[in-house]
């Protein structure tokens, strides 16, 4: 820590920190409904809060690595026994742990391979790329497979740098960095693509010794029979997690249910994703660093087979990319650091640079504040605020699938709370004099109040996301293009 704080990019550093801690409080929800399903839903199944007919059909498989279920299950179970226990809080406090986390290893990964970086423009953009890119704060607090898997892997791979700079070598950072690989294999099984050009890397171009070699492979195999034995566990019988995942998606082809994509996928993906020209720009630094040094850096023999192999795979998706990220964003520092050899690169960066500049950072504060999944704050409020003895949440049947069966339900479903829908704002005034006994909480996207359908009750407005200001100044109509959501309680008169 004090090596980061007394860098002379600290003041980069500790504005990612404090990026990575803003994202984790206001970004509510997932990137992808896996960091949900797959992990939060797993951990409330462990609490006794679900059975196995409400979880994802990974769970039926058993192909699904438990370790980061049972982190989230431990921090909740400590809730628990605290008194404080609440799914969002739980949801937060796994942001904030892996943005703090993930910022650690990045900061302390950035000041060992920056080294290597000749100009001191390429070096000091790298860590700016690593710390405050649009998109890095966001990535970096999420508590998923890709990240956590990421993360692991960077980290390992900084124990075996810093391990070849000393003058003498040690066992101690192949046993950790072993271990450490194992975790990250585990966690996100195509990591072995990149740990497969890592080994290549170690034999071929540092020729490490054999006995490095076996130390650091025996310390892998620890940590995947550690892992084993915790899916067995969690599962309740043995299982072969790997195997499994292999089977479904490669023989029974089941990721291939969800799409199949060209092999050339990932470049327009990326270049619409990531912001053109920021895309653009990072794309060509890219293929100037692997080009300029695919004969012996390591993070070029990791980077490159690990996307490649992922050309082959029928469904694609851009976060399938993640766990290299770090390291695309160095061989793109390397790319960087040949063209600022050149004259006429020398004379256009300031001006990259700046354009660049000008579209990062709207983005940045954006994608540091706005949730991805707004209606968590809703769902948050009725979690809070749904009284013990029982009630209802109705939703338009339009609604129905957006809102109830997927976040409404699981974790985040306040207790003795039944969920329900009717077809139209016509049916809501029958529908309560149906159902007088259990509290009554409507939630649309309408324009229309409510309170025009119900007789001999009231509709109180209790949630909306935005603020009663905001909503008094609809320039252009923007209301009427948005999806405003809005809770009202009905009750007697």
């Amino acid at each position: 820590m004090k090596e980061i704080v007394q860098s002379k990019y600290a003041r980069y550093f500790l504005a990612g920190l404090a990026f990575n801690i803003i994202c984790a409080w206001f970004s509510k929800g997932f990137y992808q409904a896996d960091e949900h399903y797959q992990i939060l839903e797993f951990c409330n199944y462990k609490l006794g809060h679900a059975t196995n007919a409400t979880l994802p059909w990974e769970f039926t498989q058993q192909m699904r690595a438990s370790l980061l279920p049972y982190i989230a299950y431990v921090i909740a179970k400590f809730m628990q026994v605290s008194g404080f226990y609440n799914p969002f809080t739980l949801a937060f406090l796994l942001r904030l742990l892996t943005g703090i986390a993930s910022w650690f290893v990045i900061c302390k990964f950035c000041l060992l391979a920056s080294k290597k970086l000749t100009s001191p423009t390429a070096e000091k953009l790298f860590i700016l790329m690593c710390t405050l890119l649009w998109f890095i704060p966001f990535l970096s607090v999420r508590f998923t497979t890709e990240n956590i898997s990421g993360i692991l892997l960077l980290y390992g791979l900084y124990l075996l740098l810093r391990n070849f700079e000393q003058p003498a070598a040690s066992i101690r950072p192949y046993i950790v960095a072993g271990l450490v690989f194992g975790i990250s294999f585990f966690i996100r099984f195509q990591i072995l693509f990149a740990l497969a050009g890592l080994a290549a890397w170690l034999v071929f171009v540092k020729k490490i010794k054999l006995k490095y070699i076996f130390i650091l492979a025996l310390s892998v195999l620890v940590a995947i029979g550690a892992n084993l034995l915790l899916d067995s566990l969690f599962y309740g019988k043995m299982v072969v997690t790997p195997y499994n995942y292999y089977y479904a998606n490669i023989v029974l082809h089941k990721a291939a249910d969800f799409g199949v994509n060209p092999w050339w996928f990932y470049f327009p993906e990326f270049i619409v994703k990531a912001a053109p020209p920021i895309s653009i720009v990072l794309l060509l630094m890219f293929f100037a660093g692997v080009y300029k040094n695919y004969k012996t850096n390591l993070a070029v023999w990791i980077v490159v087979p690990f996307i490649l192999l992922h050309f082959f795979t029928p469904h694609k998706e851009l976060r399938f990319l993640f766990p290299v990220l770090f390291l695309f964003l160095y061989c793109a520092a390397l790319g960087v650091d040949y063209f600022m050899e050149k004259a006429w690169y020398k004379k256009a960066h300031s001006y990259v640079y700046k354009l660049c500049v000008v579209v990062s950072v709207p983005l940045l504060i954006y994608q540091t504040l706005v949730p991805p999944q707004a209606t968590l704050y809703y769902t948050e409020y009725l979690y809070n605020n749904a009284p013990a003895k029982g009630s209802t949440l109705l939703v338009l049947k339009n609604d129905y699938d957006m809102m109830i069966s997927g976040l409404c339900q699981g974790i985040y479903k306040p207790a003795e709370m039944e969920t329900d829908q009717i077809d139209s704002l016509e049916l809501l005034n029958p529908y309560i004099l149906a159902h007088p006994v259990k509290p009554i909480f409507f939630m649309t996207k309408q324009r229309i109040n409510p309170q025009n359908f119900v007789q001999g009750y009231k509709a109180e407005m209790v949630y909306c996301f935005y603020p009663s200001w905001v909503l008094k100044f609809n320039i252009n109509n923007w209301e009427a293009r948005s999806p405003i959501w809005k809770i009202y309680q009905i009750s007697p008169n």
